[in-house]
């Protein structure tokens, strides 16, 4: 099984690039479903069952999200394995942006709006360091200049990563990311999964003390 995760702030449009990476598996042949991780229980999922997709809602509560992830992606495993998906993508919201809920050996895609401040890069630097592919969206409501400011900030912080510039509206520029994704390679859990970045050694109020690594 492929397995994606995709982090980053609230409302940067990762559901709406979810839904076209989703159309573009379809297309090629794979089941691809998401298991959706929240602060809240909002039943967000339902966009991508009502587009025909596969996909699972799972509330963080009092946790942050990204934290959160790290602790549930057996669950979201499971979860997959029990619908015989070949493509699992896990989306994450976070709050604080402290720390990075990827995994050494699935694929890492961080999605930053366009429209955030040019500090933000630098603001959400563990998760924009850890990821392979960084997702830049709502360039068309800013200005030529603005945006090879914003790619350039992005690539000094993750100088390996691919830069995509992707419209969530239309799903412009959202063909070169799915090819990336449709060919990484399938993995199995672990029973223990390692992190790319080791946690925080101080918490936030949102961190609730978990600690490093996944366990199933």
């Amino acid at each position: 099984m492929k397995v994606v995760i995709v982090a980053g702030g609230q409302g940067v449009g990762k559901t709406a690039v979810l839904l076209h990476l989703l159309r573009h598996a379809q297309k090629a042949g794979l089941k691809a479903g998401v298991f959706k991780i929240d602060a809240l229980d909002a039943g967000d999922e339902l966009v991508f069952i009502q587009a025909g997709f596969a996909a699972k809602g799972h509330s963080a509560k009092d946790v942050c999200p990204d934290h959160e992830a790290m602790v549930s992606l057996g669950r979201a495993w499971d979860w997959a394995e029990d619908l015989d998906l070949d493509l699992l993508c896990i989306e994450t919201a976070g709050l604080c942006h402290r720390c990075s809920p990827f995994l050494k050996r699935a694929l890492a895609i961080c999605v930053v709006s366009g429209l955030a401040h040019l500090g933000t890069p630098e603001s959400m630097r563990p998760i924009v360091e850890a990821s392979d592919l960084i997702v830049l969206t709502k360039t068309s409501l800013i200005s030529p200049t603005e945006r090879h400011i914003f790619t350039a900030k992005l690539r000094a912080i993750q100088p390996q990563g691919r830069v995509f510039t992707v419209d969530g509206l239309t799903g412009e520029g959202v063909g070169d990311l799915a090819a990336m994704v449709l060919d990484s390679r399938d993995i199995r859990f672990m029973d223990i999964e390692p992190l790319r970045v080791t946690l925080p050694m101080g918490y936030c109020h949102f961190c609730q003390g978990i600690g490093s690594g996944h366990e199933r």
